[in-house]
């Protein structure tokens, strides 16, 4: 069998080596730790690599604060930014971020139903943290996704990788 697989290149590259099309990302960490600036970097390099992006950004909303993150991270490239969420809405992307996934509202078992309606689609999913610093996605999440980022004091580091040349070293993000 033959899949494809995306070449990403830089520090996400070296994180999460080269994904298959498409691909299943939890990235998760504690309040003010940047899970949500490093989830807007990625989308930035994958739309940078003409994939089409729409980021879901239910917690924070679309306002002033979100353009005020982008403009500190310099994102440049076209992602579509929507607060609500709505799954009729995905058709046609490449990838969509769900920031985050507890705000959205989504269960394990509608997730499993999104990546069969979009089978093309590689979805990423935001969690916060519990206080003792494991996510709030829990087991049945972790075994839905290809690859689990785990976000502290800005940097990442790989704790679940599917995909080939992966990286379980922790890289400073920002």
């Amino acid at each position: 069998m033959k899949f494809s697989t995306l070449s990403i290149g830089g520090k996400f590259g070296k994180l999460l080596g080269q994904p298959y099309k498409p691909f299943y990302l939890m990235i998760y960490g504690q309040r003010f730790h940047g899970k949500s600036s490093v989830a807007m970097l990625l989308a930035d390099v994958l739309a940078a690599k003409k994939l089409k992006v729409l980021y879901v950004s239910n917690e924070e909303g679309v306002k002033g604060s979100l353009q005020e993150k982008l403009l500190r991270l310099k994102i440049k490239s076209p992602i579509h930014f929507v607060e609500d969420y709505n799954p009729s809405q995905f058709k046609g992307y490449d990838a969509v971020f769900f920031d985050s996934t507890q705000t959205v509202g989504m269960k394990p078992d509608e997730f499993k139903t999104l990546k069969k309606r979009y089978p093309g689609t590689s979805f990423i999913l935001v969690f916060k943290a519990n206080r003792d610093g494991t996510s709030k996605g829990g087991s049945d999440w972790e075994h839905d996704v290809d690859a689990i980022m785990h976000i502290e004091n800005q940097s990442a580091t790989m704790e679940k990788n599917r995909f080939p040349n992966g990286s379980n070293e922790t890289i400073k993000i920002f």
